[in-house]
Parts: structure tokens; C-alpha cells; sequence
């Protein structure tokens, strides 16, 4: 099979005046470069503002180093963020070491594009600028940010090292073919460029469009210009984000292995679930010396994309997640495979649904250990941008050691790189929030409220939280609990969104702060009448009085 396209990048570099060779710097990095090719391309200008207490050196230093810098952590960001969640990341930390090491000697301003599958991101900070040439259409990318009314000597409005916390500018678009990018140090101004560059229409299909854009430029202001020109020839074919599901993409489905049979180096062992298209059955790791559960695929699945996706989705998401509360897919080397399958470690133990139904009912330290893990579970997946949408007792394993995993990420959805499949249904009807049953993406508060189902069950020796008509308080199957407990899990469970947790974390801290600042027992009674109960105690009391009065006056 034919390797996937990639990005055919025609590019051009100049500068003109004095020190602009030495305060600007312009790269064109490559994913595959850094080992991640599915990152795509980053094209990034940079330009350094000194206030006169650095010399030379130490501002081409500071400039080039900003931008290597940048490239390093946003091709070795985690897979799951979004390009421009990566960036973010990565400038963040410039932006903190370039603080420490010029204490304000040098700022950079900076602009990036981001280019992968088909898109561009579009990253602003400072006093660069960012044009587009398509066809006959000049269009200004973002706004640079520059005071309106120029300080001496020149500062950013927002620049590397300035503040320490970091404010950027993030956008994205489509790429097409043909496309050409102007990204431009040096200006210190806005007034002109564009009209200044509204000629260069006229040969945006010639080679020496950087010199051509200079040439333009040479009447504005400025102690130096650089020019990037960027042409987009041909665009890359959209990619897998993960290489773990890349690898898998092209693998046979192969009929389900027999107990007792070794495939791949595996000792087949017994069936430990089997459903509409998958089978989840033991093994040993003959190579390692260790015991695995097998999640195979059966020829059905190939019947359901969404399932599929899912399935190739999982595969990514679980090596790259690293929680001790989350599951962890294990890699294998290409050449063991002979066909398409997950391999995670056999966790022994019961999951939570399987305790949940039996005796004894679980106590409060027990159940809030649980808690408390699953929070920290799903806040490791924020982490890395990963929703988990089946958050229930049947995907969460208790082990002999006490400690506890989170399963199955079959549903899991990336808000960053995954926009097109946030309204598609994920999940199990009765632990989703109702927001997502109306078509809205699931997110942290979504979480919450699946959280919240599975420890009231957790808590109430099963029982959902809603029953036929209305919802249930905690107190009412479980009166032995703490009323502070009931209280947090009807918070988690409150219908609008923005009047729930906003976090797993959050959750946790609330339980946390019950546990160490409420009773451990549950609340005294206390009696309360209605208004009828309390004239019938009224009345009654009168007729007591008037039968005293009847018989002491007949003595």
C-alpha cells in the first residue's frame, strides 16, 4: 500500500536592513523530523525586541532558541492534544524560560502555522504578521498585537517573556493547493502593509515571492524586515493522529481464537466476555512471561464504522494515557502481529457492578476509596484532553490489591482533534447527562454526571437515582449515610450543566471536604408537622380540655 501523501512545501526566506539577520529567525520543521510524522509541518517567524542591555549575540540566542524551543514541545506534546492546545503548551513554557533567562533584556514576538491534515492553525504573538495570497484574494491572518501608539524603544503589546502568563492568539482554517503564506518581521506598524502588498497578486505564481515582498515593503518603516513565503503545493492526506492505530489500521480481522490455541506468541486461555462484536479472553504472554486479556475483534465489527473507529480510537488512546487508575494498553512490535486485537494486563478481581450486587452494602470508607480513585481517574484523561462518555460500575475494575482501574475507551472522545464526532451518541442512556440525550458534546460536567449516577448506585446497593417520575434522594434507600454525601451526589446530578461540579476534581474536593468536616453517622430526625397535622393536635387538645372541664364539674 502507497505511504499516505505529505505536505509538498515550497518555501523562501529574506531579510533586508540593518540587524534583521540577527533579531529574526524563520524555520520550516517537520513532524517526522521529531519522530511524530501524523504532527504534520510548523512554520514558524520570530522576531526579538531589545531594550539595549543585551547585546547581539545574547537577542539572536534568545530568538533562536525561542523558536527550537517552541518546535521541541509541540512535536513532543501528548498525542491527544489538539495542534493548537499543543502550541499553547509549548509557548507557555518559553514564555516562563525566556523570562528567567533574559530578565527583560530580549521579548520575541512570533507567528507559527500549524499545519496538519488538510488544516492550518494559525498561532499570533506580537508584532508579526500573517497574510494569505489565494487566487486573487490578499487576506490579513489575525491581528497583530501592537500598541497603537508607539513606545521608544518599540515593545509588543504581548511578546515572549513579557508577562508570565501567556495570552495567545489561536485560529484554523482550511488549506487548499496553491495557497501561498506571507508570515513578516520586523514592522512595527499595521498602516500600509496591506495596500503595500496588494501588488504582489501579480506574481504570486513566481518563485522569488520573498525578495517580491520585501521589494514592496521597502517604503514602510523599519529598522529591519524578514519575509517567509510559504507555498502550499500539495496538502497532506488526512492521518491517523496516533501511531498506535495507524499500525493496526491495515491488520486482518481473523476468526476468535479457541481455548488452548497460541497466536502470536499468546497462550489462549479462557472467554472473559464476549459481545456483539468483540470477545475479551485471557492469556499468557508466552515472550514475557505474563498474563493479558486479548480484546478481539469479531468479523461483525466490520458491519458498524463507528464501531470501528472506536476500536482504533481505543488502541490510541490506551498507550498513550499513563494513570495508575486508567487501563494501559500494551504495545507489541509489528512483526508479533498477525491480525487486528488489543492486548491490556488481566487485572484480577470484580468489577463495581459486580460488588455493587452483592452483600454486604457498601460502607462509607469503602465507597469513598472508590470515589475517590474514579475522580483521579477521569481527571488523568482531562489531562490529556481524552472524555471518557461510558463512565459506569461495568467498566470499573476492583482489584485483590485495592486498587482500581478504569475500563474500556472504546467511546472515549478527544475534544481537541476530534470535532467531527462530538454529537454522535457515546455512552449508556442511563448514566448520561441529559444535555447529551439534546445533541451536546460530552465534556468534564457530562463526567460528572455519570460519576454521580455510579456512586449513588454504588452507595445505594444499586438502586438508580431517578425512579419512576421523580429523583430519589440518597437518604431515602440509604439512610445511614451522611446527609453531606446525599448533598454532593444531587449536586452531581443537577439536570443544567452549570449548576453541577465543574470537574471530577472538583467532585472529589467536595467529597473530601464532607468526609473530613461532616458526621460520619447519619443525621438525627428531626419532627416536623404539617400545618393539618398541627390544628388536628390543636383540636385535640381542646377536646381533652373540654372532657377534664365536663367531668370535674359533674363532681
Amino acid at each position: 500500500m502507497a505511504e499516505p501523501a505529505e505536505w509538498s512545501i515550497q518555501a523562501a526566506f529574506a531579510s533586508q536592513g540593518e540587524g534583521a539577520a540577527a533579531r529574526s529567525f524563520y524555520a520550516l520543521y517537520e513532524g517526522k523530523h521529531f519522530g511524530v510524522p501524523a504532527r504534520g509541518a510548523l512554520a514558524v517567524i520570530a522576531c526579538a525586541h531589545a531594550d539595549g542591555r543585551a547585546d547581539a549575540e545574547s537577542v539572536r540566542a534568545a530568538v533562536q532558541s525561542a523558536a527550537h524551543t517552541f518546535a521541541e514541545g509541540y512535536f513532543g506534546a501528548r498525542r491527544t492534544l489538539s495542534p493548537g492546545k499543543a502550541a499553547a503548551a509549548a509557548l507557555a513554557s518559553v514564555n516562563r524560560w525566556l523570562a528567567g533567562q533574559m530578565q527583560g533584556g530580549a521579548l520575541v514576538s512570533l507567528s507559527a502555522l500549524l499545519l496538519q491534515n488538510r488544516r492550518i492553525g494559525l498561532v499570533q504573538l506580537g508584532a508579526c504578521q500573517m497574510y494569505r495570497l489565494r487566487g486573487a484574494m490578499l487576506t490579513p491572518l489575525m491581528q497583530p498585537h501592537i500598541h497603537p501608539v508607539e513606545p521608544t524603544p518599540f515593545i509588543p503589546a504581548r511578546a515572549l517573556g513579557l508577562d508570565a502568563e501567556l495570552t495567545l492568539d489561536l485560529g484554523e482554517m482550511d488549506a487548499e493547493a496553491g495557497d501561498v503564506y506571507l508570515l513578516i518581521a520586523g514592522l512595527n506598524l499595521t498602516e500600509g502593509v496591506y495596500a503595500a502588498l496588494l501588488p504582489l497578486l501579480q506574481h504570486a505564481g513566481e518563485a522569488e515571492l520573498a525578495d517580491a515582498t520585501l521589494e514592496a515593503l521597502a517604503a514602510l518603516p523599519a529598522p529591519g524586515k524578514s519575509v517567509m513565503a510559504l507555498r502550499m503545493q500539495s496538502l497532506a492526506d488526512d492521518v491517523d493522529d496516533g501511531s498506535a492505530s495507524a499500525a493496526l489500521a491495515h491488520l486482518p480481522i481473523r476468526p476468535a481464537p479457541r481455548e488452548g490455541d497460541v497466536r502470536d506468541g499468546f497462550q489462549i486461555g479462557r472467554t472473559l466476555f464476549r459481545g456483539r462484536y468483540t470477545v475479551l479472553m485471557a492469556a499468557r504472554d508466552l515472550q514475557n512471561n505474563q498474563d493479558v486479556a486479548l480484546k478481539i475483534p469479531l468479523p461483525s465489527m466490520l458491519q458498524d464504522e463507528v464501531f470501528t473507529a472506536g476500536f482504533m480510537r481505543e488502541a490510541w488512546v490506551g498507550t498513550a494515557v499513563r494513570s495508575q487508575n486508567v487501563v494501559q494498553y500494551i504495545e507489541l512490535p509489528p512483526e508479533r502481529r498477525s491480525a487486528l486485537y488489543l492486548v491490556m494486563p488481566l487485572y484480577h478481581g470484580e468489577t463495581l457492578e459486580k460488588r455493587i450486587n452483592h452483600a454486604p452494602l457498601m460502607s462509607l470508607p469503602e465507597g469513598m476509596g472508590i470515589a475517590m480513585r474514579l475522580c483521579e481517574a477521569v481527571q488523568d484523561l482531562a489531562a490529556i484532553e481524552v472524555v471518557h462518555r461510558d463512565l459506569k460500575p461495568d467498566n470499573v475494575m476492583l482489584l485483590e490489591t485495592g486498587e482500581v482501574r478504569l475500563l474500556d475507551l472504546g467511546l472515549a472522545y478527544l475534544p481537541g482533534i476530534d470535532a467531527a464526532n462530538a454529537a454522535r451518541p457515546g455512552g449508556t442512556i442511563r448514566y448520561m447527562a441529559p444535555e447529551l440525550l439534546k445533541g451536546s458534546p460530552a465534556n468534564a460536567r457530562t463526567e460528572v454526571y455519570a460519576l454521580a449516577v455510579s456512586f449513588y448506585r454504588m452507595f445505594s446497593g444499586g438502586a438508580f437515582p431517578y425512579g419512576q417520575h421523580e429523583k430519589r434522594p440518597l437518604a431515602r434507600v440509604r439512610p445511614d449515610m451522611p446527609g453531606w454525601l446525599g448533598e454532593a451526589l444531587a449536586k452531581g446530578l443537577a439536570p443544567r450543566p452549570e449548576d453541577r461540579f465543574a470537574d471530577a476534581g472538583e467532585f472529589a474536593r467536595a467529597l473530601q471536604i464532607g468526609l473530613a468536616e461532616g458526621r460520619d453517622t447519619p443525621p438525627r430526625k428531626r419532627f416536623a408537622f404539617t400545618s393539618l397535622q398541627l390544628w388536628r393536635g390543636v383540636a385535640l387538645l381542646f377536646a381533652l380540655l373540654f372532657l377534664l372541664s365536663l367531668i370535674w364539674s359533674i363532681k
